[in-house]
């Protein structure tokens, strides 16, 4: 009997040696499930959010073309048409609005997919208003600003406009900010309650402005009679909506006599009838022998006599 206890203790060694491996690899199974259980559940909340996310982006995309849809059939109705300046304006703010809401609610979905309870998220966005509506006053009152410049009609999309000594057309209105490219390509971003004074030149109709300078040695009178004979002769240029009006000499410069041409014309057709009117008058005049001068000037020499 002793001789065989080195035989059953050698026995039971290794029975406890297989109990503990067992173990191991079963702890060792029940982690590896976990981890796969933990990493495919993470795989599962981050595809939900992406999801979130891209149907976000679709359901902006699919809104802003059918409120683009929308407002061009409201610029053809027969009765009670919206102007096409105005449908631009509206559906760039729409489209602003609709951006916001629905990420706002995307963010607000993903979060809850991350776990995050829903009512602590309202908590914080209680506190966040009130912060916001606190330390952000002056996008508040950018938003309220554009809301007015929608609601009273200031200007819209496609207007020229000066802003802030800003001269350009407004490429896009929202509730924040208004944005104008100007004549050298530049965009300028300007916050709506900074907005101050706004010129707007499209509204109805616009001026052309020409000044023409003449000789002094010519007879005036004739010179106005010359120009009003051309200006008749303006009914061939669409752009004009009445025969342009000489307002007659408006300066006696050092080397001219000046005279003021006013024509009114159609919403962003004054650069070029103002190019077109100089073309002929320049023709008339030298068709008249009526001389456009160049700044000189008179030297007077005295020469004192000796003794």
């Amino acid at each position: 009997m002793i001789s065989h206890l080195p035989s059953i203790l050698l026995q039971a060694s290794t029975v406890t040696d297989a109990v503990d491996l067992e173990e191991q690899v079963e702890k060792t199974l029940t982690a590896t499930e976990k981890l796969l259980e933990a990493a495919t559940e993470a795989g599962f909340v981050l595809l939900k959010v992406v999801a979130t996310f891209v149907i976000c982006w679709f359901l902006i995309r699919i809104i802003n073309h059918l409120m683009r849809k929308f407002f061009a059939a409201q610029t053809k109705k027969q009765r009670l048409a919206m102007t096409q300046r105005k449908a631009k304006t509206l559906n760039s703010i729409t489209s602003s609005v609709v951006k916001y809401v629905i990420y706002f609610i995307g963010i607000f979905t993903a979060l809850t997919f991350i776990g995050v309870d829903p009512k602590s998220m309202l908590v914080v966005a209680s506190a966040g208003s009130v912060a916001i509506g606190l330390g952000a006053q002056s996008v508040v009152t950018d938003m309220l600003e554009g809301f007015f410049i929608l609601f009273e009609d200031h200007y819209a999309v496609g207007d020229i406009v000066t802003i802030q000594n800003i001269t350009g057309t407004v490429e896009s209105v929202t509730l924040r900010s208004t944005k104008i490219r100007d004549p050298q390509g530049s965009v300028h971003i300007i916050p709506n309650g900074s907005v101050g004074t706004v010129t707007n030149m499209c509204r109805d109709f616009i001026n052309a402005v020409v000044t023409v300078g003449v000789s002094y040695d010519a007879s005036i009178d004739h010179v106005l009679e010359v120009l009003r004979d051309e200006m008749e002769q303006t009914k061939d240029m669409p752009d004009i909506l009445e025969t342009p009006v000489i307002v007659g000499v408006t300066g006696l410069d050092d080397s001219a006599v000046t005279v003021k041409i006013v024509a009114k014309c159609h919403v962003k057709t004054n650069i070029s009838v103002e190019a077109e009117l100089r073309r002929r008058i320049k023709n008339r005049l030298d068709k008249e022998g009526i001389e456009i001068p160049f700044p000189q000037r008179t030297l007077h020499i005295v020469q004192q006599k000796e003794g």
